[in-house]
């Protein structure tokens, strides 16, 4: 368009290739919004356990909302019983018995596993919690009546159109990394995120091995960004973000020499695309976009607001 410098926003890995650019061409950055913000000093590992964690703390999110009504619609009943550490329990032992006999579902010859459940409770966690009602509608089913009819459903929807090309996701991340570690280590690590994310250990495990076995790494360490002498930088955070776990942004806006953080207290992935968001967080973003007029420092959205 003819722009003398980039004005830019960023969401998720976006925020990694925006920060880098600021890194790397910081007189060229104009105006940058980084939302959902990806800390760039972690290393690989680092970055898996830290979602396999948001994951995790994402779910019992939705347990309370279950068990408390908030997460229901009308005429639905929440199919988790006791606290939230036995919801929790429930939900794992679910994944765990479907994998073992896979739950029948409306099609005769595709039964639903523990791993098919696990990929769509993931995608649901990323949706704003005025969708969580589904995952009810969902597991309800499979409690009640050994029904996976509506996972299977979603699944079948997410192998439609799938949120990321796997090959190219793999790639990238393995790309964008340098392999630290040995088997000893990732053992350990793997041992120590098990305990800390008993759901969802397994789905980010071994990131660090596969691209070792791949043979295709970035020689570079990975290291914080400071983009000295860019323009402002709004870097935004969600606290129940599971993907890009909040932590994330507080660490990235700190790096950045012109870093300044918004934070969104809601859940789902990222903020200004999350349909959850008010006009705290649309009027935040718009206005520098379009203006250049940095919200107020130590800003924080709540919900709808």
């Amino acid at each position: 368009s003819g722009d003398q410098k980039l004005n830019y926003a960023g969401f998720s890995y976006g925020t990694y290739l925006g920060a880098h650019y600021a890194e790397l061409f910081p007189a060229n950055t104009g105006r940058m919004v980084l939302d959902g913000a990806v800390d760039p000093s972690l290393s690989l590992g680092d970055r898996a356990s830290g979602q396999a964690q948001g994951f995790e703390t994402a779910l019992r999110t939705y347990v309370q909302q279950c068990q408390s009504g908030q997460a229901v619609q009308e005429g639905q009943s929440c199919p988790l019983t006791g606290d939230t550490d036995a919801g929790l329990q429930q939900i794992g032992d679910v994944f765990t018995s479907a994998n073992q006999s896979p739950v029948p579902s409306s099609d005769a010859n595709r039964p639903v596993t523990g791993d098919d459940m696990k990929q769509v409770v993931s995608v649901m966690l990323y949706s704003p919690e005025s969708s969580w009602d589904v995952l009810n509608e969902a597991f309800g089913q499979v409690v009640n009546q050994k029904d996976a009819s509506a996972f299977r459903a979603i699944a079948d929807r997410l192998e439609a159109q799938p949120l990321v090309n796997t090959g190219a996701n793999i790639a990238i991340n393995c790309r964008d990394y340098q392999v630290e570690g040995d088997m000893a280590t990732w053992k350990a690590q793997s041992k120590k995120v098990q305990k800390a994310s008993p759901r969802f250990a397994s789905t980010f495990d071994g990131a660090e091995l596969g691209c070792q076995a791949w043979g295709h790494t970035n020689p570079q360490p990975s290291k914080k960004l400071h983009a000295k002498g860019a323009a402002p930088i709004l870097v935004i955070g969600t606290t129940g973000d599971p993907a890009t776990p909040y932590e994330w942004a507080e660490a990235l806006a700190d790096q950045l020499d012109s870093g300044q953080l918004l934070a969104w207290e809601g859940n789902g992935h990222a903020a200004y695309t999350n349909s959850g968001h008010g006009p705290c967080v649309t009027q935040a973003v718009d206005t520098y976009l379009l203006t250049g007029t940095m919200p107020k420092k130590g800003l924080t959205c709540h919900g709808k607001q």
